[in-house]
Formats: structure tokens, sequence, C-alpha cells
């Protein structure tokens, strides 16, 4: 939530020479258009809250020892949204509800990994059991 929030503060220009070059390369790729930098700044904004509802589902699960899907990816939308109004008052930025969308469809996809490593982990659990009682 820190690194967000201080990405988040930077101004417009800040964050436009931040992104260059990863801004950079992609031009090389798929050329100088407003497609490439607008797919670098909704990326961005996308993995950074996919990360967060990750390690959002994990604290939780640490601390309350149980799943809490639901929860995590609701706090972590919260989170955007408080994050949408901080950059109301970053010069340059503006709060948009397409950020606020795009950053609780990463949430969404952070929990969907969550569950998916958790289903492995599971699954190399009981596979370890099977195995620790055929040997004993």
């Amino acid at each position: 939530m820190g690194v967000i929030f201080w990405l988040s503060s930077r101004t417009a220009v800040e964050s436009a020479q931040q992104s260059s070059s990863i801004l950079q390369y992609l031009i090389e790729i798929f050329g100088d258009n407003i497609f490439t930098d607008f797919i670098v700044r909704k990326l961005a904004h996308f993995l950074e809250f996919t990360g967060l509802c990750l390690l959002m589902n994990t604290a939780l699960f640490q601390t309350r020892k149980r799943k809490s899907f639901i929860l995590s990816t609701a706090l972590t939308s919260l989170y955007a949204i408080t994050d949408e109004v901080h950059q109301l008052f970053v010069e340059g930025r503006a709060c948009r509800i397409s950020d606020w969308a795009i950053d609780t469809c990463g949430a969404i996809l952070g929990t969907i990994a969550f569950a998916v490593i958790m289903l492995l982990i599971s699954k190399v659990l009981k596979r370890k059991n099977t195995i620790d009682r055929k040997i004993n």
C-alpha cells in the first residue's frame, strides 16, 4: 500500500518519466502510438493491485487461518478507491472510475492467483502425505 501511495504521489510529469523506459521498449515492439502509452499506464494499475490483493489474501490467511477471497478483494478494491481520491490532490493526476475498475480487476486476478497457489500447495501436501503413509 505504501508503494502504491508513493507512486500515486508522483506528479503526472514524474510518473511519465518513471515509465519512459518501459514505454520505449514497447514502442520498439508496437510502434509509437497512444495505444502503447495506454497499455503501460493501465497495465501498471492492473499489476499493482494484482500484487496487493495477492499479499492481502496471504496476510488474511496467515492471521485468520482461513481463506478470505471476498474480503481481500473488497479491501483491495476499497484501497483502490482511496488511491483514486488521493490522486485528486496530485498535480496532473485525476480520479477516474475506469482506473478503479482496472484496479479491481487486478485485485480479482490477485485473488485467483492466490486460490491457484493454495490449490497447488494443497495437492503437493496431499501427495506428500500419501507417499509418507506408503513409506511408513
